[in-house]
């Protein structure tokens, strides 16, 4: 099993429109006046894809056919580094939630296409300013670590300004449940003393979300949590330091 068979595998029955009630309303609230059109890259199962087309021309994008199964507006099969439409073709571009997962490569192209396809504006939501070795496994198997949720990268406001220099940066909030940040020190020490089984996420997460697939050997388990004095204790002083953040980033840009 590769990794897109992986992704095709997901159950993409199990998210609702209800899970992301307050976040499709934040987005519907930010979107310009002027928009009619919307491409959605990287829609999955299209929770927000099938809102936003009962008020605008949605074409939406993913590379899983099963996802797209569950999409009601117009829809593409297709990567979002390699996306088979025309150059300017829409008034908008939207993506939520798909940047950090992409590898480099992927995501250079990815971002290049978001530039090509719109005609004026680009919406990205991501994790706010997320640590995503705050929720490192290592794979029993092969001793490969990586983070549970294959989250890749992390963004602050000031990665978009570099990563889209030909556009204004026009609208930009941090939304939705606060969650703890990690003290990069701390988790580095963490990292060294203690196995990722050990640490406090995964004591609250329940057992359904703790079965993952090791992206390098492809082998299945369920991530157990196991009590570590030395993890614990670096758990509890990283309460101390780190503030909670709004778990989502929201940026609305505007061609120049």
């Amino acid at each position: 099993m590769d990794n897109k068979a992986i992704y095709e595998a997901y159950d993409w029955s199990a998210l609702k429109e209800a899970d992301l009630k307050d976040k499709i309303r934040k987005i519907l609230g930010i979107i310009p006046e002027d928009v009619q059109t919307i491409l959605d890259i990287g829609c999955g199962n299209g929770v927000i894809s099938n809102v936003l087309g009962k008020a605008y021309k949605v074409t939406a994008v993913d590379r899983s056919e099963k996802a797209l199964g569950f999409v009601k507006t117009d829809k593409v099969l297709a990567s979002a580094d390699n996306i088979p439409l025309p150059n300017a073709s829409f008034d908008m571009v939207f993506s939520s939630e798909m940047l950090e997962h992409l590898p480099d490569g992927v995501f250079e192209k990815s971002v290049a296409e978001m530039k090509r396809l719109t005609k004026k504006y680009i919406f990205i939501t991501v994790p706010n300013d997320e640590n995503p070795d705050k929720l490192a496994i290592r794979c029993p198997s092969c001793g490969f670590v990586y983070n549970s949720p294959n989250h890749l990268r992390s963004f602050k406001l000031t990665d978009f300004e570099k990563l889209f220099p030909e556009f204004n940066l026009i609208n930009s909030l941090a939304f939705g449940k606060k969650v703890r940040h990690y003290n990069k020190t701390l988790l580095v020490l963490k990292k060294r003393i203690s196995p990722a089984q050990s640490w406090i996420p995964y004591y609250w997460m329940p057992k359904e979300k703790r079965e993952t697939i090791c992206p390098k050997c492809e082998h299945q388990f369920e991530n157990p949590y196991r009590f570590n004095l030395l993890a614990t204790t670096t758990d509890v002083a990283n309460v101390l330091l780190s503030p909670k953040k709004p778990y989502w980033l929201f940026v609305l840009m505007e061609k120049k």
